[in-house]
């Protein structure tokens, strides 16, 4: 959508953290529970995006609850790294509830004027 920042490839290592073998399995049974990005709704070019980063917190690479489905572009830079890969946002989960339900509220007043 914005093209604005780079992810960058994220290969088998994040911040020289080699990923777990079992992600792809996990990332793909994520993606199939939850095929909507959480914060807009969009439903093409979707990451699983780690609320507590999982090169912070290894132990929770692989555990659903700290897993979030988001926008490639710009969900997942914006509610998921503060708009720099290199920062993480804690009160992920909880901003994109808000923003989800001022965006549903924005519409719903919009399809009323």
């Amino acid at each position: 959508m914005f093209g604005l920042f780079r992810k960058p490839d994220p290969g088998l290592v994040a911040a020289g953290v080699p990923r777990s073998p079992k992600w792809a399995k996990v990332r793909a049974a994520h993606l199939k529970a939850h095929p909507a990005c959480e914060a807009c709704g969009q439903r093409d070019a979707l990451e699983v995006h780690h609320v507590q980063p999982f090169h912070l917190q290894p132990d929770l690479e692989l555990d659903p609850a700290n897993l979030m489905t988001l926008c490639g572009d710009p969900c997942h830079i914006v509610h998921g790294h503060l708009m720099a890969w290199a920062r993480y946002s804690p009160t992920a989960r909880t901003d994109v509830r808000t923003y989800r339900a001022n965006l549903e509220a924005a519409r719903i007043a919009a399809k009323g004027a």
